[in-house]
């Protein structure tokens, strides 16, 4: 996150001022809503975490219109005027951002039946494949570019010359093997929805380029570099944390059997084994965000990303780690600690009784998608166990965290308006942690119908007055389904299947446990 323009931040101001009438003196406000308070004095959400995934998912696919070159502002920029909707001149995100969009639109898929936002992933997905891959000859070959220069519609690394002092961009020509981690993934998920051949392609060879490439580690060298230049394989940054992304891909294709799993079963556990040797150990969390200028010390910029995504791809998957509730409480508190702190900006760590997240070392105002995540991770271990405190601590969180969306659905980075308004900390690392904390907390879903979380990928879902009817790609899968009470009925292809009914705020909660395929039929 950097600086908005001054003119823009201006318009951002003056936005504001349009959309909320005056409030009274004595009313704190955040991002111009009106802070609801309950009896303790502590923040509530203004709206509910539905409400805030509707309003976001609506303004991206409706409010950007294309632009002179004939596409979508996020199509070639990270940032937008909150007026306008047109871009600026930072530097570009596609990988990162495209993996994130493609998440939130598959979990908000599940609970809405809104195909918009994943239509919306699908268009940059096919871009990112014709016109944001390296070329198969490349020594990194067949996998994605994780920045690109303001305005292109072609991706291939953006010119780190943009900013004198700042080091902005990855460099042309430059990949973040983390980011090829992460966009495989997403990839590979979409083509468990869809069930098109290419991009199962390009999953497998994001995974075969990862595979080819690993190395051992030690405490100033990462299993992968954090910047490579893809043609030649020369490292331009040796350093990035975030190895569970390359982990997450490793471990899907090797669930589905496909490309060469033996071989990324061993590169998977010689990643495995380097993040438990040193920064589960030293927390030297760094090498993450594409904006940042090369760092040689691992310890120097800091961020909170790669070690919550690592807590929640565990806590999402548990199994896979027998130490995990220890790993899980050891990443939320060093987050916590070190990002929910007091600033030399004036902004203070906890706000409302809200823990609010700053994003890393070099930047920390503290911004909503950082917040939420830590919010939805709070509330995936108050699932796991049992924490009251921890179940509170996600409620203060995500009730702050939903203060950066207008009524309009428009979402700011932070409350400080200069940190701007971008694509990936407005929506796609934005909107999925609300729907991630609905998931571990049905009841936070309200009343509808709603299938809150499931182990597999949704493939169609059809919500109709007291019946939900689904297809996933899996046959065996645990599904979860807030409902207003216990199912009349509830049939896979006909045939009735047990399930577990507990009661949950105003309704109940449904669990199903599947072994067979076919579409799920729910009678409420």
């Amino acid at each position: 996150m950097k600086l908005l323009p001054i003119a823009l931040l201006a318009v951002a101001s003056i936005a504001c001022r349009r959309e909320n009438p005056p409030i009274a003196a004595h009313t704190p406000v955040l991002s111009g809503h009106p802070v609801q308070l309950d009896q303790e004095g502590k923040i509530v959400a203004w709206t509910s975490y539905g409400e805030i995934a509707r309003l976001g998912f609506h303004a991206l696919t409706t409010k950007f219109p294309n632009q002179p070159n004939g596409k979508p502002t996020y199509y070639a920029h990270s940032r937008f005027d909150p007026v306008t909707f047109e871009g600026d001149g930072w530097p570009h995100n596609p990988a990162g951002l495209n993996a994130m969009l493609t998440d939130s639109a598959l979990r908000w898929f599940a609970y809405s039946g809104d195909r918009a936002p994943l239509e919306l992933a699908r268009g940059l997905l096919d871009h990112q494949l014709a016109h944001g891959t390296t070329k198969p000859t490349a020594t990194w070959a067949s996998v994605p570019y994780a920045s690109a220069d303001a305005g292109s519609l072609e991706w291939k690394g953006a010119d780190d010359s943009f900013c004198e002092h700042c080091g902005t961009g990855d460099g042309p020509g430059v990949i973040e093997p983390d980011k090829v981690g992460e966009l495989g993934l997403a990839y590979l998920q979409f083509y468990e929805h869809s069930g098109e051949q290419r991009y199962l392609a390009a999953a497998i060879a994001c995974a075969d380029a990862l595979a080819k490439h690993v190395r051992d580690g030690d405490a100033t060298k990462s299993p992968w570099p954090f910047r490579v230049h893809a043609e030649t394989g020369v490292a331009r940054e040796e350093y990035s944390a975030h190895v569970i992304a390359p982990i997450a891909l490793f471990d899907e294709a090797a669930r589905l059997g496909v490309g060469d799993v033996v071989r990324y079963r061993a590169a998977r556990d010689r990643a495995w084994r380097w993040l438990l040797a040193f920064p589960m150990k030293n927390d030297a969390w760094s090498g993450y965000f594409e904006d940042i200028a090369i760092k040689r010390d691992p310890k120097e910029n800091p961020n909170q990303y790669a070690p919550l995504q690592t807590a929640k791809y565990l806590l999402e998957h548990p199994e896979l780690d027998p130490d995990v509730d220890a790993h899980v409480e050891h990443l939320l508190d060093y987050a916590a600690r070190t990002f929910a702190v007091d600033t030399g900006n004036g902004e203070k760590g906890v706000q409302f009784g809200a823990e609010v997240l700053s994003e890393q070392g070099a930047d920390m105002w503290k911004m909503g998608s950082h917040t939420a995540r830590f919010g939805a991770l709070q509330a995936l271990w108050f699932e796991r166990t049992g924490n009251a405190i921890a179940k509170e601590r996600a409620v203060r969180s995500l009730g702050w965290a939903t203060y950066l969306t207008d009524r309009d659905g428009i979402v700011a980075a932070a409350i400080q308006r200069s940190e701007g308004y971008w694509f990936s900390d407005g929506y796609g690392d934005y909107l999925r942690h609300f729907v991630t904390a609905m998931g571990a907390v049905p009841e936070w879903s309200g009343a509808r119908p709603r299938l809150v979380r499931t182990s597999s990928v949704v493939r169609a879902i059809r919500y109709g007055e007291g019946h939900i009817a689904y297809d996933t790609f899996d046959a065996h899968a645990t599904d979860v389904l807030q409902l207003p009470a216990s199912p009349a009925s509830v049939t896979v292809d006909g045939k009735p299947v047990e399930f577990t009914v507990t009661p949950s705020g105003s309704g109940a909660v449904v669990r199903i446990v599947r072994t067979e395929p076919g579409t799920v039929e729910i009678s409420v």
